[in-house]
């Protein structure tokens, strides 16, 4: 039995004996609990969006959210007859009220944002049900960008060089002599990679984060992340999943769980501790959701698992995502395999590049529960691929009143004038369900039978594992020029709607 579980198991036996005495103390319920939900909002003009998702926290009872508006012009809002107001002062508006979960909950907010002030009607909803099939990795988590191009000093190796990066902006590979390197993240973390067999130096600074290699019994809660272990053939390397099996399009992730060499650990959110370190985890891989729940992290390292968090969803280039192989082929002890087949997708935007471009107008987009149109923005990553693939991005002109994120919710109306002339329509499957047919999607909706790309059957839908192969990204833009020069009826990631 390692250190780490042992100390582990001391700490759960005590656990009882710390409440009995809490309890004779006469210590009253301060539990508290912090997780994410999403948002559904709907009401209004269909312009202001909330950021989705949110922070919820559970303490003494009392259900609260942390909301943050698309426009900083909302003075007060009104939830069950109580006024409540901003929690800040600059930027969008954020305000903290009491919820409840998977209700559909009638609030009003005041705008100051015409020239009078107007108290509008909207209904919410939060729902902590997995919206894995959503970009939940983009949630965006302010923080000061780091410059990642100097090498941290660490005691006792010396400095060789910086690996150059072709594309992607958010972390640099340091190389130290015998072995050592350093993973420097623009959030400010460096992760010092410790060859095996060696000792760990003395004197390392506060914030340099110790992998020890090898790194081979690994909790993956970040989606993008599994594509790379895949692509190396290492998923081996990974012991506990943060997504359970039938929420990965990664076939050999779904074998690894059915043969029981990967075994679901439980949510990003809500960790199973004991199993992590019975099963002696040596790393867990985040996304940026764990910023939500600082706890979460707290916990793990305190239990003596290092957290790298991964920020490729961040990078503005589609091919900068993709570059992460490296990081991966670097902590898998893989680095040769992925330079090959990171080389193997720029290879394949390269010929596209060379070939004529169509300009053909392309609209991107899927139906929500409510009826409405959630499309990207023109800065999104995505639109970026599309005009990579030689074709041109429609969307609306601003992202809706100042709102982060690369995503948008719009009204039917407001999707048929920029969307009425499109040469190719993609329905967004990774996230919802597609229609069944071309008549299912107009007979929801007759404003469909008037776009361009409909009546001319150019109508497609995406293959429900888009967003897990970032490694791919040469490839989902190879696909795109296919589909929006009209060479092709089906393709890997996208599929025609007849």
């Amino acid at each position: 039995m390692s250190i780490k579980q042992a100390t582990f198991l001391l700490k759960r036996i005590s656990l009882p004996v710390v409440l009995l005495i809490l309890c004779l103390m006469g210590c009253g319920n301060t539990s508290e609990r912090e997780y994410t939900a999403s948002v559904i909002l709907t009401g209004g003009s269909g312009k202001a969006t909330i950021e989705s998702p949110c922070r919820i926290v559970e303490k003494n009872g009392r259900t609260t959210a942390d909301i943050i508006w698309s426009s900083p012009y909302y003075d007060y809002m009104i939830v069950d007859g109580i006024t409540y107001h901003p929690v800040n002062s600059e930027g969008n508006s954020e305000f903290l009220i009491p919820v409840k979960l998977d209700t559909d909950m009638a609030v009003q907010a005041d705008t100051t944002a015409m020239s009078t002030p107007h108290l509008v009607d909207y209904t919410l909803r939060f729902t902590t049900a997995d919206q894995g099939k959503e970009l939940s990795e983009e949630t965006q988590s302010s923080f000061e960008e780091q410059d990642v191009s100097a090498p941290p000093q660490i005691p006792e190796v010396e400095y060789e060089k910086t690996d150059e990066n072709s594309f992607a902006g958010g972390f640099a590979i340091h190389r130290y002599n015998e072995g050592y390197c350093v993973i420097s993240v623009n959030d400010g973390r460096n992760y010092l990679l410790v060859p095996k067999r060696k000792k760990v130096p003395e004197g390392i600074g506060e914030n340099i984060i110790v992998l020890q290699r090898p790194l081979s019994r690994i909790y993956l809660a970040s989606s993008g992340a599994m594509c790379h272990f895949d692509a190396l053939e290492a998923v081996d390397r990974i012991r506990l999943s943060g997504i359970e099996r039938d929420d990965w399009y990664i076939e050999s992730a779904r074998e690894a769980m059915d043969k029981g060499a990967l075994v679901y650990g439980g949510k990003y959110n809500a960790p199973d501790y004991e199993k992590m370190v019975m099963d002696d985890i040596d790393l867990a891989i985040e996304n940026t959701m764990i910023l939500h729940v600082p706890k979460v992290q707290e916990k793990l390292e305190k239990i003596g698992i290092p957290v790298f968090v991964d920020r490729s969803s961040y990078e503005e280039e589609p091919l900068g995502r993709c570059e992460w192989i490296k990081v991966y082929g670097l902590l898998t002890g893989k680095e040769k395999e992925a330079e090959e087949a990171f080389k193997t997708q720029e290879l394949l935007v390269e010929q596209i590049r060379g070939n004529s471009l169509s300009g053909k107008k392309v609209a991107f987009f899927h139906v929500n529960s409510n009826h409405q149109i959630v499309t990207r923005k023109k800065s999104d990553y995505f639109a970026r691929m599309v005009e990579m693939a030689g074709g041109t991005y429609l969307a609306p002109d601003s992202g809706a009143e100042g709102s982060t994120g690369g995503q948008m919710t719009i009204s039917m109306e407001a999707f048929y004038q920029y969307a009425l002339d499109a040469d190719v329509v993609i329905y967004n499957s990774a996230i919802a369900d597609p229609p069944k047919s071309v008549e299912e999607l107009c007979r929801d909706n007759s404003s469909f039978l008037d776009i361009k790309a409909v009546k001319e059957g150019m109508i497609w839908y995406t293959d429900k594992s888009l967003y897990q192969y970032t490694d791919r990204t040469g490839s989902i833009i190879e696909n795109l020029h296919e589909i929006i020069s009209g060479g092709e009826d089906e393709t890997e990631f996208f599929h025609r709607l007849r």
